[in-house]
């Protein structure tokens, strides 16, 4: 199998476990109400009041880390995320969080966070080290022939549950003419996005909704991939798709921005999740999301992206869509020159090129 290939394997497996920790964290009672902390004021997001980082984003980030390293030890080395691997235990003591040589050493590493619970250690141990089997991941389409990659060119950037607060909490609420989610555990993802480090350019991504459907009080999930080889786009979606005349938006978004999409005629939902709003493009259950601030980052869009490239859509910055009289507008790109990993400009995520000048003629005006 080539590198390529043996790679999107790797990251649609660790998905899968990723998924399993999110589940295990959340239909636990006990365990959820142990894990969830308050991110300290330098980590939180701005646009949410409370904002929390729990022991399952930093266990899943590592165990990302540790299984693509298995593999691919080079890589290691490139994976970048949205949390750092510390936590703090009841009596303030900090533990780094990873993944250790047994399940048994992991185990205890765990249970020093959660006041040695050593039964809920061994639990979360026991997915980490899970060999997970490929007709374990709810994909909806066979992996492609098979691609080549050069590994040394790429790099990582993963968010390991996308959308922390409605994981935290839980209310879901659908909007009834659209059928989006507007919040909820369906918002809820990890990303796993790799993008070449000569261009800047997304090439693979996995996007897992661990929560896609409740059966018998039992979560299942479904598993979405995407890549570019050569310009030629693999994908587990359908690229056919309607246009729907809808539009998702964050929460926050720009009442002029709101007004000129209304007048024209389109729907708006205003929904959870950077990564879920983007899946819905890809899907084509919605025409576009549209981010006018500087609210999400690189771990938020890279694996998205890479799906909609696939699709032949994409992600572009949106102050230089509106403000470029011209037709050429900036995409998203991944090399990180600072630490500020956000995408300052803005976005909009799209599935098909008429889309974007719909909005060109409607946002320029």
């Amino acid at each position: 199998m080539k590198d390529g290939s043996r790679l999107l394997s790797i990251l649609l497996k660790v998905s899968e476990k990723a998924a399993n920790i999110a589940r295990a964290c959340r239909q636990n009672n006990a365990l959820f109400k142990l894990l969830v902390q308050e991110k300290s004021e330098e980590e939180k997001n701005p646009r949410f009041f409370q904002d929390f980082k729990t022991l399952a984003d930093v266990l899943i980030q590592e165990t990302i880390k540790h299984d693509i390293g298995l593999e691919f030890p080079e890589l290691a080395k490139v994976v970048q995320g949205e949390e750092d691997n510390t936590f703090s235990n009841v009596v303030g003591e900090t533990i780094v969080v990873q993944v250790c040589p047994t399940i048994e050493e992991t185990a205890q590493l765990l249970a020093k966070v959660m006041d040695s619970n050593i039964a809920t250690a061994e639990l979360l141990a026991a997915e980490v080290h899970k060999d997970i089997q490929f007709l374990d991941i709810p994909i909806v389409a066979e992996l492609p022939f098979d691609f080549d990659v050069d590994i040394n060119d790429l790099g990582i950037w993963i968010d390991p549950i996308d959308s922390t607060a409605d994981y935290i909490n839980g209310n879901e609420k659908i909007d009834d003419a659209t059928g989006v989610h507007m919040s909820g555990l369906r918002c809820v993802t990890v990303l796993i996005g790799v993008y070449s480090k000569t261009t800047g350019k997304p090439i693979l991504g996995v996007v897992n909704q661990p929560f896609h459907t409740n059966v018998d009080l039992r979560w299942k999930g479904k598993c979405y991939w995407g890549f570019l080889e050569n310009d030629i786009g693999r994908c587990s979606i359908a690229k056919e798709s309607d246009d729907k005349k809808i539009i998702v938006l964050s929460r926050v978004e720009d009442e002029n921005v709101k007004s000129k999409l209304l007048k024209a005629g389109f729907t708006l939902v205003e929904a959870a999740g950077a990564g879920y709003k983007i899946l819905s493009v890809a899907l084509g259950e919605v025409d576009a999301y549209i981010l006018s601030r500087g609210s999400t980052y690189k771990w938020d869009t890279c694996g998205p992206q890479a799906v909609l490239c696939s699709l032949d859509g994409g992600i572009i910055e949106f102050r230089s869509f509106i403000n470029d009289s011209g037709s050429d507008h900036k995409d998203i790109k991944y090399l990180s020159t600072s630490t500020n990993f956000s995408n300052s400009n803005g976005l909009i995520a799209y599935r098909n090129a008429e889309t974007l000048q719909t909005l060109k003629s409607i946002l320029c005006e």
